[in-house]
């Protein structure tokens, strides 16, 4: 199981109706300087605060949201992916 945590140094920012993740010093060798994302991804962004599995980040989205945990796991999957790979998250094996 992979364990995911937000690269220091970058920060969401929601700027005339668009969220973006912005790298700021401490990140800019890991990742692009800036990347728009779209609404759901930056709820999953700041949801990565109290979860950082794939598995914690279905659930805590269910709560939110309501619906059965399933529903969230292409999105979630979707999500790691992507910003793991741009270097925006850190993907490490749970120990």
């Amino acid at each position: 199981m992979k364990v995911y945590k937000k690269r220091p140094g970058v920060v969401l920012l929601h700027v005339c109706n668009e969220y973006l993740l912005v790298s700021t010093k401490d990140a800019r060798d890991y990742c692009p300087y800036v990347t728009q994302i779209n609404e759901p991804a930056a709820e999953y962004w700041e949801l990565l605060e109290d979860a950082n599995t794939i598995q914690g980040l279905c659930k805590r989205a269910s709560e939110k949201y309501g619906k059965e945990e399933k529903a969230f796991l292409l999105p979630a999957l979707t999500f790691m992916g992507k910003l793991s790979k741009a270097g925006y998250l850190i993907a490490e094996d749970a120990q």
